[in-house]
């Protein structure tokens, strides 16, 4: 029997009656994505569907060590610009572009989950400058 708390995971499925509903207990541990990298497979015990530990986050069917995606996602958040976090990640352009995508992707998600019925009873924007040109 796993130790391991399954409950930040959800299932998935979006056909699933448990989709997306984290700590229901729907979750089991079931055999292994990758034994030597300890990733976990999981299996839904509403809808029977298995799926990586890693799926829906920007890990998933990466070949690069955690460590190495870490390190991309902070130079990307640090205003390094693709090229330069290449060179300094030593990774190919395409690698940055694919992980800068998929962690846009899905924190864009996870805002979208998390910030929901936000009551807003003050906005205040800030001033845009810009130069607006002037033909005759």
């Amino acid at each position: 029997m796993d130790a391991q708390d399954w409950s930040a995971f959800a299932c998935p499925n979006t056909t699933c009656q448990a989709f997306g509903q984290r700590g229901g207990g729907y979750l089991r541990p079931h055999g292994w994505s990758s034994n030597a990298k300890g990733i976990r497979c999981l299996r839904c015990t509403a809808c029977g569907k298995s799926f990586s530990q890693r799926s829906g986050t920007p890990l998933f069917r990466t070949q690069l060590p955690p460590d190495k995606v870490l390190q991309i996602a902070e130079h990307l958040v640090e205003g390094t610009g693709m090229r330069a976090t290449s060179r300094l990640c030593r990774v190919s352009l395409n690698t940055v572009l694919r992980l800068a995508r998929r962690a846009g992707n899905h924190a864009q998600h996870f805002h979208d989950q998390m910030v929901q019925h936000v009551p807003v009873h003050q906005v205040q924007a800030d001033e845009a400058w810009s130069f607006v040109g002037k033909k005759r």
